[in-house]
């Protein structure tokens, strides 16, 4: 049962991300929740660490770096329709909880670090959704975010924004937060994330500089 249902969700994301075209890349991602902080019970007590966190994340690959005066920072600031981020926390609880980019009024974010100097020599991949739907109850979320740090500076060997999902081994620090300001936050942190298979067709070759040449 408990099987069906997680299908059903996995259904259900497909039907709010675009399919993959030429400049779009879809990534799926999977994540595990490592701790809640709700001193107001806006989650109702229906998510808790160690639950799983299911959904894709999509951006226009093409976006134009809106930095480009900082040689080790590529910024890639989404704000199509179609890009955005969506979630959901999987069975077994009693209700399907979402957390999504609000598709009208698109603010998401893209970063790359390669070799950056701030706070040590190290590599970077982030996201963050700033504009979102509220959840079932009316619960602002004011924040979806993913951030990746790789202290060797060896993940990464250009700011370009890449056509692949980025390999989790090669990331010391990996920490997907969504929460409101000032009233909840879940922290967890990714387990998996893959492209779409029609953007791994597309772009299979695209991402190879997500890993640096020996």
């Amino acid at each position: 049962m408990k099987g069906a249902t997680i299908s059903i969700i996995i259904c259900m994301l497909a039907l709010s991300v675009p399919p993959a075209e030429a400049a779009l890349i879809t990534i799926k991602i999977e994540a595990e929740i490592d701790s809640v902080n709700d001193p107001y019970n806006l989650l109702e007590g229906q998510i808790n660490p160690g639950d799983i966190i299911i959904g894709a994340y999509t951006y226009e690959s093409t976006t134009p770096d809106s930095s480009p005066s900082y040689p080790t920072v590529g910024r890639y600031e989404q704000s199509a329709t179609l890009c955005g981020i969506s979630v959901v926390i999987a069975p077994p609880q009693t209700k399907l909880i979402f957390f999504r980019t609000n598709p009208a009024n698109v603010e998401f974010l893209v970063g790359i670090i390669n070799d950056g100097t701030s706070g040590g020599l190290q590599d970077g991949y982030w996201l963050i959704s700033h504009n979102n739907l509220p959840l079932f109850n009316g619960t602002s979320v004011d924040y979806i975010s993913w951030g990746l740090r790789d202290y060797s500076a060896t993940a990464l060997s250009s700011i370009e924004l890449p056509t692949t999902a980025p390999v989790l081994e090669d990331w010391q620090e990996n920490i997907f937060i969504i929460g409101g300001h000032r009233t909840f936050w879940i922290r967890a942190h990714m387990t998996s994330a893959v492209p779409e298979p029609a953007t791994m067709l597309l772009f299979g070759l695209g991402g190879l500089f997500l890993r640096k040449r020996s």
